[in-house]
Order: C-alpha cells, then sequence, then structure tokens
C-alpha cells in the first residue's frame, strides 16, 4: 500500500513536483518508420491503490504513459482524467511530455470507500487505464516534531512521535499499527529504525532517525495503511565531518605484470553532506596479486582526494587490488578497493618450455604429444602465440600444433619417426627460440610376423635342435625384448605345445628340443599369433649313433647235436630307432670259442650262421666292442 499524505502543504507541493518529473529529455531522429510516433499503449506507471483522507488529495500524483508500437514514448497527447464516485481529478485533461507521461491529482470525495479515476487517449478508443484510492476517516498527527536542524548522519537531537487520530483530531487507542518514516523533500537517504508501531493509546515514538545527505532543508512523511499520511516541518540539515570514503581515479587499469599502473588510484572523502573533507589520514595497502606502493601514507587536499604515489602490480598475471583506509576511523564505502590486471610481458626463451610425452615411442607405429608452453620472465601463461617445432635424427615426421597457444600458454604437436635412438624436439615461439628441449627415443615397433623369419634345420634323434628367429618390426627394425610374442610348437614325430623361447639379444631369439623320434616334425613359429613367413617348417629327424645297449638281435638255432645257429642284428640308437645305415663292428662267439664278423647288410642290420656241436649254446653279441642288449642269448 503506497504512503499517503494529508497535509494541504503536501497537497499543493506534491502536484507540481509530480508534473516537473515528467518532462524529461528524450533523444531521437528525424527517420519515423511505419507508425513511429503514434500511440499505441496506454499504461499506468503509478498511484494506483492509495489511501488517503476524505474530501483531500491522495499524496501520490496518478501518472500514465503512452508509447508506440515500438516501446518508444509519445509526447502531446492529451490523456483526460474521469473521477468517479466523488471527488474530482485536477486537471481533468494533462498532455504527455516528452517522456510519454502525463499525471493528475486525485482528490477524494467526502465520505470514507473506494474512489475510481479513469484515464483515456482519444487516439486510443476502447482503451483506458483504472486508478483506485481509498478514502479513509483516520490520520496520524504529530504531538512532537523532530528536531529543525541536523547534522548528516547523526540522529535527530528531538525524535518524532505521532498519534493515531480520526479526523475530528481525537485520539484513536489501537496498538502495533505499523508506521513508515520516510524522506519527503530534499533528497538524500533516512537511516535509523525507520518502522515503528504504535501502543496501547495509539502512541507511535522513534528513537534513532538520522538524515544523510547534503546540505539543505528536508521534510519527513509518515505513512500507515488505512490512514492519512503525516508530513514534518522542515529541517535543516548542516555539515558533517569526514562520515564517507569513495573511489576517485586509477580504478580497473591495465598493466605489465612489474610494472606501475598508468593512473595513481585516488579517493575521495566527503562528510555526510557531500561535501569534500580535507586532511583526512589515507592508508594505501596492496591487498591482492603481491606488487608494491610508493607514498602509501597521504592526506586528502582541498578537494578531499588523496592519490597514492606509485602502484606496482606483482608479477603473478591477473588481479591486483589495492585497498585505502583512513587511519584510526571507519568511514562509509572504507575501505576503497582498487582493482586492476597484470597482462603478462613478452615470451621467454630462457623460461618458456618443451616436454615430451611418452618420451620414448615405437618407431613408425608410436607418437609423443609435443607440448610447447609459452612464458614470461616471470613465468605467466602467454596465450595467442604461433609456436613451430623441429627435431633431429632420421625419419622424422612433425604435426605442427593446429592453433596458437591457449590460454595456459600451451600449444600442442605430434613427433613420429621411423629412426631409431635418440631425437631432439626445438621449439620456437612467435619467433623466440625457446631454450629447453625435450627428448624422444624411437625404439622397434610391435614385432611383425611378415617381417620376422625363422631358421629351422633337421635334427637327430637325442641331440637338440635349435631354431633360431629374428623379430623385426614392420619397418625392418629388429626388436628385443620380445620373447614373449613368439609361440614356437612342434608337431610330428615329436609333437610340443610349446617351446621356450630365449631372447639372445639384438632382436635374435632361439627355441630348441630334443628329439626322440626319428621321422618329420613340423615347426610352427608364430609373432603374436601370426605365422612367420614358411611356417610350418619341416624338420627331418635322423636317429643317432648307434648304441650297442639299445641295439638287439634275432638268434635262431636249427639241427640238433650239429646245429646251425643263425643271428641277425638290429642297429638303434640311443632313443631305441633303428639307425638304418650300416659302418658297426658286429661280431658274435658261440661258447667262447672263435669270434666272428656278422655280414653288415648296409641298412643297419647285420647277419651271419654259426655251425656249431652241442646241446646248448651261448652266443655273445658285441657291438664297437660293446655287448648288445640281451647278450648273451642262450640257445
Amino acid at each position: 500500500m503506497m504512503t499517503r499524505l494529508g497535509h494541504s502543504w503536501l497537497q499543493r507541493v506534491l502536484p507540481a513536483i509530480a508534473l516537473a518529473g515528467l518532462g524529461g529529455a528524450c533523444g531521437g531522429d528525424d527517420l519515423l518508420l511505419p507508425n513511429e510516433g503514434q500511440p499505441a499503449t496506454v499504461a499506468a506507471v503509478r498511484g494506483d491503490r492509495q489511501n488517503g483522507t476524505a474530501g483531500e488529495p491522495v499524496s501520490e500524483m496518478l501518472v500514465v504513459e503512452v508509447k508506440d508500437r515500438f516501446g518508444n514514448p509519445v509526447g502531446q497527447i492529451e490523456v483526460s482524467w474521469q473521477a468517479e464516485g466523488g471527488g474530482s481529478a485536477d486537471p481533468s485533461s494533462s498532455v504527455t511530455g516528452v517522456d510519454g507521461r502525463a499525471a493528475t491529482s486525485r482528490i477524494l470525495g467526502p465520505q470514507p470507500g473506494t474512489y475510481t479515476t479513469v484515464a483515456t487517449v482519444a487516439a486510443l478508443p476502447g482503451t483506458s487505464v483504472i486508478f483506485t484510492a481509498t478514502a479513509v476517516a483516520a490520520q496520524i498527527a504529530f504531538t512532537t516534531q523532530p528536531a529543525f536542524s541536523a547534522t548528516s548522519g547523526i540522529p535527530l537531537d528531538r525524535q518524532p512521535v505521532l498519534q493515531l487520530q480520526d479526523t475530528d483530531g481525537a485520539p484513536i487507542a489501537r496498538s502495533n499499527v505499523a508506521v513508515t518514516a520516510q524522506i519527503a523533500s530534499g533528497g538524500g537517504t533516512l537511516g535509523g529504525v525507520t518502522t515503528a508501531v504504535s501502543n496501547a493509546e495509539g502512541v507511535i515514538a522513534f528513537t534513532d532517525l538520522a538524515i544523510r545527505g547534503s546540505p539543505g532543508t528536508r521534510t519527513l512523511i509518515f505513512a500507515a495503511d488505512g490512514f492519512a499520511s503525516a508530513v514534518s516541518g522542515p529541517i535543516g540539515v548542516g555539515v558533517g565531518g569526514a562520515a564517507s570514503i569513495e573511489l576517485a581515479a586509477g580504478d580497473q587499469q591495465t598493466a605489465t605484470v612489474g610494472s606501475a599502473v598508468p593512473i595513481a588510484p585516488a579517493v575521495l572523502v566527503r562528510d555526510a553532506t557531500g561535501n569534500p573533507v580535507q586532511g583526512v589520514p589515507i592508508q594505501f595497502t596492496v591487498a591482492s596479486g603481491g606488487g608494491s606502493v610508493s607514498g602509501a601514507a597521504a592526506l586528502t587536499g582541498a578537494d578531499g582526494q588523496a592519490v597514492v604515489g606509485q602502484w606496482v602490480l606483482g608479477e603473478a598475471a591477473g588481479a591486483n587490488t589495492l585497498r585505502a583506509s583512513v587511519t584510526g576511523a571507519e568511514l562509509t564505502g572504507s575501505p576503497v578497493t582498487f582493482t586492476a590486471t597484470g597482462q603478462p610481458g613478452p615470451v621467454s626463451g630462457e623460461r618458456s618450455q618443451v616436454s615430451a610425452a611418452p618420451t620414448s615411442i615405437a618407431a613408425s607405429t608410436g607418437s609423443s604429444t609435443i607440448t610447447v608452453t609459452a612464458l614470461d620472465a616471470f613465468g605467466n601463461a602467454l596465450p595467442g602465440l604461433p609456436a613451430v617445432l623441429s627435431a633431429t635424427g632420421e625419419g622424422n615426421q612433425l604435426t605442427q600444433p593446429d592453433a596458437p597457444t591457449g590460454s595456459s600458454g600451451e600449444a600442442a604437436g605430434r613427433f613420429s619417426a621411423s629412426g631409431l635412438g635418440s631425437h631432439v624436439v626445438s621449439a620456437t615461439i612467435g619467433g623466440t627460440l625457446v631454450t629447453q628441449t625435450a627428448t624422444v627415443t624411437i625404439t622397434a615397433g610391435a614385432p611383425s610376423a611378415a617381417a620376422s623369419s625363422a631358421t629351422v634345420p633337421d635334427g637327430t634323434a637325442g641331440s637338440p635342435t635349435s631354431i633360431d628367429i629374428q623379430l623385426r618390426d614392420a619397418t625392418g627394425n629388429l626388436v628385443s625384448g620380445q620373447a614373449g610374442a613368439i609361440v614356437v610348437r612342434v608337431s610330428g614325430a615329436n609333437s610340443s605345445n610349446g617351446l621356450p623361447v630365449a631372447d639372445r639379444g639384438g632382436g635374435n631369439y632361439r627355441a630348441a628340443y630334443t628329439p626322440i623320434a626319428a621321422g618329420t616334425d613340423r615347426i610352427e613359429v608364430r609373432v603374436d599369433g601370426t605365422p612367420v613367413s614358411g611356417s610350418p617348417f619341416a624338420s627331418d629327424v635322423a636317429p643317432g649313433p648307434a648304441s650297442p645297449a639299445h641295439s638287439d638281435a634275432v638268434v635262431t638255432r636249427t639241427g640238433g647235436v650239429f646245429s646251425t645257429i643263425e643271428v641277425v642284428v638290429t642297429a638303434r640308437d640311443a632313443q631305441g630307432n633303428p639307425v638304418g645305415r650300416g659302418g658297426e663292428q658286429v661280431r658274435v662267439q658261440v661258447n667262447n670259442g672263435a669270434v666272428l664278423d656278422l655280414n653288415d647288410n648296409g641298412d643297419g642290420t647285420y647277419s651271419g650262421a654259426i655251425f656249431a656241436f652241442g646241446f646248448q649254446f651261448s652266443v655273445d653279441i658285441t657291438m664297437n666292442g660293446a655287448p648288445i642288449r640281451g647278450s648273451p642269448y642262450q640257445v
């Protein structure tokens, strides 16, 4: 609910003030768009739903605003005001100013109740704005006027006391009616507790109201819902001591880190009326960002201003703050905070950085991210600078950064190479060579079955067979340390699901097994699950040397006392394989008789027949001087 004025002085003054305030300046040009400048809407601005004393004007003017269809205010439009229910509108018609606004004062009828005022514009038929106001039969009246003089910001020496009354001036005993005090004229602000409630007798007492503002005259208005307002007599406000401090110059500047801002920060000290105050001590202190000040202790001059000698920003880019406060006093606005932004300096080759991740990659298939960080001499990141990479070594592939350095000063490219060994990556940033470099070690790439090879010899039963493997990457580089990538299996005469693989260094590996059975083995060599070229390999396993202990014979006897003993010896190796070849010395002796050589059949068998006399025969057989298995045979 709006506050209400019930005094004749306010009834005369407020309409004049409100009408004067409607004539603000408005800019524009001479070009009129279609319908521009023609009334399109009319709307209430203020003055609706007020309370006032019956038969008196309401405290606030009724104001409407006329605009065209583009939302621009339209001046020189007549607005008609129709008072309904009693009373009158003064004036009954008014013309909009350049701000599109027109106003009138509503005088209420003689009886309590609701009164209506209708505003219409002839150019907008069928459109109207309706205001309502309530006439009440009660008011607020002073029993004690506030002091007639005051010092800005200091509580009034005499605080106002008011009484709830009817229209005849008789007291109304009603508690808990909230009365709010405001400045009615003269501007400024009203401090203290501005709302007080009535006691059981309807008395309202304020205790600490204080006016703040420039020297001059003020009036106060006191209002409550359902009661006509009361306006104080004039209060003269004079100059006080230092009351506030504010920023005068030097805020929101930008300078290179480690250097002084171009405008020295300054503050302005005023009294409660807004007048400059001379001779106030000011202390300037760096609050954040580092840096320093000279002339930190200063006094305000005749203009109320104090200026710091010099403010040098800190070394870190970003926000810096400086505070100014009054020594030994707390003023409104204290401390005053100045802000400045430190910008990075030029790129520093010594502080800027180059790094690689990872620092070791596989030839051709791997890549390393090269990160360049642009920094100034204080280590601040520098965005927006181009970076160019270069590298030593053979087979290099460099992808340059696709954008300038970002907000963190970083730009990234990529590096790969086919040549093994250490490659040194350098960078220039904005044409400045970075002292730091990054080293990337190129190792062999992933093993490639297609580029790898294996050598599989024929074997000999009982002797180890070595399978030599050379492991290479896709570009032919020998790959070390990848024994786990190799799988060797044997099938055929001697089967094995997997042979251990030894790393012999330099990309050379070996798997070995000892075949037992003579025949053909098939050796499968795979690298990361893929067969190497030529796999599976055939390995023909030959029998080993003849072994008397594993060779055997078939001894048969025919006849009686005069018998023929036939002997057939099969030469075998230590694994029991028939050697299948001749060349061994095989001898036979019957009953310790003469030693005879058996015939060498050239296929690993030896045979012969011996004529003997007797009933029982012991046949000794030797091979290369050693008895064969089962010797002596009894026949």
